[in-house]
């Protein structure tokens, strides 16, 4: 990929130096992205909004506390039922991401209600996948998922870029190495289309093998390229679209290194800044519970147990309460009670 703990980015052909180091913090960017004033400003001057299409961030809790997605098989299924699902909608994906208990998904549709059904949607059938695959019957029954309106073009960006950033943000690895998302499409020296030349079209499927792969009735475009069983992010989303909104790398970086997660997150419900992944967590969780209890699955801990773990992974790792409450699946209120 094109970022490194140095700039080896195909817009500055490997010319960094040592002073571009320190611009390794939160997301080794270099200085050559960042744009200047006057680029601000031109960005500003101009939107590339569509004004006939209204434009949403969907989302669920990042505090819920049970897994959704737990095996890159739960994740493939997803990303089909978000690609499918936007053609039966109509609309149109502009970034997301999926994390293993929650979602991101930057959208433009013609009306409101629109978003709402395919959220809706979506939400109900990823709860019976669960359901068949894990038993979990109206295991998502509790989750909200909101439908939140993007209101101008700054806010666009800037939620496209946040919603890219979670894996980084979670600790998983870099936006442009997480699989389970659109990260790596923008931007590359190859163009969307290289993507495009892996896999086979929809068309070359027959009709039960199709309903078996993508697990839906649902018609799809015939043209659409399928690898190992996903369809592949760069057939419905318009990566040109996207960059086009940023209109440089330089812009796209300037918003990927802007942290306005605090006031996003408020407005989503997500948690507090994690200094621990969610599975990094859950590894200690059951290390604790050994060493406590000589028990490591979670669902044998009673609920005083729960809660000494607990205490225990705050007074470690000083995880957020959020954070705790979902790695022992207690309420927030419980954890917060006895913290």
């Amino acid at each position: 990929m094109f970022f490194g703990h140095l700039c080896h980015c195909y817009w500055c052909a490997g010319k960094a130096t040592r002073s571009l180091l320190f611009l390794r913090v939160k997301l080794n960017i270099c200085l050559c992205f960042v744009p200047g004033r006057r680029s601000l400003l031109t960005a500003m001057e101009k939107t590339n909004m569509d004004s006939r299409r209204h434009y949403f961030h969907i989302c669920s809790d990042g505090n819920f506390s049970s897994v959704i997605f737990h095996d890159p098989a739960d994740f493939k299924a997803a990303m089909n039922r978000v690609a499918i699902l936007a053609h039966k909608f109509h609309l149109v994906i502009l970034a997301f991401v999926l994390m293993d208990n929650h979602i991101h998904i930057i959208v433009s549709a013609a009306s409101k209600d629109d978003a709402d059904r395919f959220a809706h949607e979506f939400k109900r059938l990823t709860g019976l996948y669960c359901s068949r695959h894990y038993g979990e019957k109206g295991s998502l029954r509790r989750l909200p998922v909101k439908v939140l309106a993007i209101v101008d073009e700054d806010e666009l960006k800037t939620k496209i870029c946040y919603v890219l950033k979670n894996p980084t943000k979670a600790r998983i690895g870099m936006f442009y190495d997480y699989p389970w998302g659109s990260g790596n499409l923008y931007f590359r020296e190859t163009g969307d289309a290289s993507f495009l030349e892996m896999g086979v079209r929809v068309s070359d499927f027959g009709l039960n093998q199709s309903r078996a792969v993508f697990q839906s009735r649902q018609k799809i475009p015939e043209d659409w390229v399928v690898v190992d069983g996903l369809i592949l992010p760069a057939n419905y989303i318009p990566v040109k679209e996207v960059e086009s909104l940023f209109k440089t790398p330089r812009s796209f970086m300037y918003f990927l290194s802007l942290n306005k997660d605090d006031e996003i997150e408020q407005e989503t419900g997500d948690g507090d800044n994690i200094r621990l992944t969610d599975s990094e967590l859950r590894q200690e969780r059951n290390a604790i519970s050994q060493q406590l209890f000589g028990i490591s699955k979670l669902q044998d801990l009673s609920i005083p147990q729960r809660l000494k773990v607990a205490r225990n992974l705050r007074s470690k790792y000083l995880c957020s309460k959020k954070q705790i409450s979902r790695i022992v699946r207690l309420p927030l209120e419980t954890v917060t009670a006895h913290m």
